[in-house]
Order: structure tokens, then C-alpha cells, then sequence
């Protein structure tokens, strides 16, 4: 038995697709309803739903109707189908075969669907935005139900136009490195000095001998030195008096704030066994987008799909100047908009507090702030981040 499922193009396409990958023992088959403008989104959602085994076609419909001309329209498309179908005998299969997702499209859109789909008694739901829960709103009768958390970051990314162009392995993180990412966040306050040196030296050994010098502060700050001693010790790297060799671009990288970074992404890992709502995890991705008829790269440091949502972090180790923290926070909110939609959330892990001004900040574009105090328990602090409602 074939089911297909109606929906509009609309700010949330994943809405359109969880539903139809939901049930692999029934044949899906998605029809969109879509407007010339929207044929971008319509390509990309085509592109991802056949890839999960979905037939897909399509409907258009002219640009500024009045409501009568969209319930017309929508009129044809139930007719065209039932002829397609030769339901004309058979409406108890045909309204069974069929049902409306409303949960995109304008008001005008999904009201004048709504009205022509109750009177061909045909079942209408919504998935719920904040539960991602599919909610029937036709009949009234039916319970509403989870949405499982089948599509994966690079399936997301497409449809919301932005593909993924390389990505670390989760096998770069070493044994030792993670051991010693943890160590640093649980002693992060006493270790600050040592590790904002540390990030220093590794910064200036960006040439092809990957080699940096202390000076004379250096050397006498006891917690750089014990830093110095926990690398060399795990072959991370080798140092003789003032000279450090830090043996491999992966070493320089993790010394220069990778550490923190690579262990967000090992803590979010560890926690994808644990919560079974975090359903994808990548590490620095990098991902282009169109704007304005141009490719634009960016590369996200940690990414998860939690409940079919999209999580950025970024991760910062560098000290903010003036109006570096306010810019991070703009342009982490105006990635995840691009690319998550309406639904998308952004947390920034940094080393350093932010002032009043830039949390203030933070806080109006609904970016969650993981700083030091936080840092000891990064991990409590994401379980409860990517348990939120």
C-alpha cells in the first residue's frame, strides 16, 4: 500500500521529510505543493526524500492567489489524484491512502488546504515544533505520536540548502588527548595562565618546523611548565629548556585550543550513548552555502541533530578584544539561521568570561554561554542544554 503524504514548502522542510522516513514498512510517496520561488527547496527535498526511497512529486501553484484560487487549485490536485489513482468508486481507499501535512506553508496556504482536505475526509497532521510530535488534527480521535530521530546533519544541511564538504574522524582524537582535554577542563581555573601561553607558543609554531620558544615568563609559570610535562609525557610533544617541537600540525592544532574543541566534540559523542534524542554528531565541518549567487564556506566546530533539531557550538580559547565577542555571537546567530531554520539552536564553550555586554547579547539571540565556571562541568551543562524543550 501506498501512502502519500501532501505537504507545502515552507521555513521547515524537515518537517516535510521526518514524516515519510518514519515508517519503512509502507511505501511513501511525497507530493509538494510549492510556488515558483521555492523550486531551490523543492529540488534539494526531492534530492533527500528519494534517497530514503521516497517516490516524489509535485504541485505548483501561481504566486499571490486570492483564498479562492488556492482552495481551487488544491481542488484539482485532490481530483487529479483520485483520477490518478481511479478512487472514484473506491474514497474509503482513497482517504486511507492519503493525508495532509500542515505544518508548513502561509496561513492562507495551510488554511485553504485544511478546509479542501476536511472535505475530501482527508487525515491532516502537523508536526509540533518544540515536542517534534506528529499531532493529528484530523480526525480528532487519532493520538499524537513521537517523530523518530531517523535523518542525519548532512541529509539537514541539504534540505536547508548548505552541503557538507569535509569533516573531521572521529578516530583523530587520540586516547591521550581526550584523557588530557578532561584533565585540563576539571583543573581549567587553576590552569589558566599556563594554558593562555600554551595556546601562545602553539600559535606562533605555525611554520614548517613546528617549533616555538619560551621566554623567561614562560619558564617560570609553574603551570605551563606542568602542561609542558603532561604533552611530552603522552609524545605529544618534545621539549628541551626554551625549545618546543610540537612534532605534528594534529599536536600544534590541539595545543592551540583544538583541546577544547576536540573535547566538546569527545563529550558530545559520550553523550549520544547516553541520550538516545541526540541522533548525529560531526566534528569540524565544513559546509558551503549559496547567498547571493555566491559560495560561501564555513566550518563548524561541533554540530548535533538532537531530536531532529540542529546544534552549533562553537568553541573559543582566545581571549575576546573589544568587539570580538560580539561579532563571534552575531555570526554564530547568523550561521545557524542560515542553516538550521527556525528551529536551530547555538551555544558558544569559551575560556574566557564574556562581559555583561556580550552575554547580553548572547541572551537576545538565544545562544547558550558555557564559560569557565561551566567548564568543570561541561558535560552536565550539554546533557541539560540538549534536554531542553
Amino acid at each position: 500500500m501506498e501512502m502519500t503524504h501532501i505537504c507545502l514548502m515552507g521555513d521547515d522542510p524537515t518537517a516535510n521529510l521526518t514524516p515519510v522516513i518514519e515508517n519503512k514498512s509502507v511505501e511513501n510517496r511525497l507530493l509538494i505543493v510549492y510556488q515558483q520561488h521555492q523550486e531551490k527547496s523543492l529540488n534539494a527535498l526531492t534530492q533527500v526524500a528519494k534517497t530514503r526511497g521516497c517516490s516524489v512529486d509535485s504541485w505548483l501553484i501561481e504566486e499571490d492567489l486570492s483564498v479562492e484560487d488556492l482552495k481551487f487549485s488544491f481542488i484539482r490536485l485532490y481530483e487529479s489524484e483520485i483520477e490518478r489513482g481511479q478512487y472514484r468508486d473506491r474514497m474509503d481507499d482513497f482517504r486511507k491512502s492519503y493525508c495532509l501535512n500542515a505544518s508548513n506553508g502561509s496561513r492562507q496556504q495551510v488554511l485553504s488546504a485544511y478546509e479542501i482536505s476536511r472535505s475530501y475526509q482527508v487525515p491532516i497532521f502537523i508536526i509540533e515544533p518544540k515536542s517534534d510530535c506528529l499531532c493529528w488534527l484530523y480526525p480528532e480521535s487519532r493520538k499524537k505520536q513521537a517523530i523518530s530521530d531517523r535523518i542525519k546533519i548532512h541529509e539537514f544541511l541539504s534540505i536547508n540548502h548548505s552541503r557538507v564538504l569535509s569533516q573531521k574522524k572521529t578516530e583523530d582524537l587520540t586516547a591521550s588527548m581526550k584523557a588530557i582535554g578532561n584533565q585540563w577542563l576539571s583543573k581549567v581555573q587553576s590552569l589558566a595562565s599556563g594554558l593562555s601561553k600554551l595556546n601562545y607558543l602553539a600559535s606562533s609554531a605555525d611554520n614548517s618546523n613546528l617549533k616555538a620558544r619560551q621566554n623567561q615568563s614562560m619558564l617560570s609559570d609553574q603551570s605551563l611548565q606542568w602542561l609542558l610535562d603532561e604533552l611530552a609525557s603522552n609524545k605529544l610533544i618534545e621539549f628541551d629548556g626554551k625549545n618546543i617541537n610540537f612534532l605534528s600540525e594534529k599536536n600544534r592544532f590541539f595545543c592551540n585550543g583544538g583541546w577544547l574543541e576536540e573535547t566538546t566534540f569527545a563529550i558530545v559523542k559520550r553523550l549520544s550513548t547516553e541520550l538516545p534524542i541526540i541522533q548525529d554528531v560531526k566534528h569540524s565541518v565544513e559546509i558551503a552555502r549559496a547567498v547571493d549567487s555566491k559560495n560561501v564556506r564555513n566550518e563548524l566546530d561541533v554540530v548535533a541533530l538532537v531530536n531532529n533539531k540542529l546544534h552549533v557550538i562553537e568553541c573559543k580559547t582566545k581571549r575576546f578584544d573589544s568587539s570580538d565577542g560580539n561579532h563571534t555571537i552575531y555570526k554564530l546567530d547568523s550561521i545557524v539561521n542560515r542553516l538550521g531554520g527556525i528551529k536551530a539552536r547555538a551555544a558558544l564553550v569559551s575560556f574566557y568570561p564574556l562581559n555583561k555586554a556580550e552575554m547580553r547579547r548572547a541572551k537576545e539571540n538565544d545562544i547558550e554561554v558555557f564559560s569557565v565556571s561551566d567548564l568543570q562541568d561541561l558535560s552536565g551543562c550539554l546533557h541539560a542544554w540538549f534536554c531542553q524543550k
